[in-house]
């Protein structure tokens, strides 16, 4: 089970093409967009930063994974479940 908080940032960082930008605890991590263009435009983000303990909950979970000491990206399973579990229900 995730918190609501761990999946409204999982659903942006999909949504959105948003990355993880990792800071030292217990600080918010900021989410920061992926390209020039917006995929969602007018859309926001839920909450941005993500407050760390959501942040901690997706890098354990396995549903971020690093792309170098400081950022994440969604991984495969994170967009399985963004899949199977987030977007039915936000439809």
């Amino acid at each position: 089970m995730m918190s609501a908080n761990g999946q409204h940032a999982l659903s942006d960082m999909v949504e959105l093409q948003m990355y993880l930008l990792a800071q030292s605890q217990p600080r918010p991590w900021p989410l920061l967009p992926r390209s020039i263009k917006p995929v969602l435009e007018g859309r926001e983000p839920h909450r941005n930063p993500v407050e760390s303990s959501a942040a901690k909950e997706l890098v354990d979970g396995g549903f971020v994974e690093p792309t170098s000491s400081r950022t994440f990206v969604v991984s495969k399973s994170g967009y399985a479940f963004y899949e199977q579990e987030i977007k039915p229900h936000s439809e």
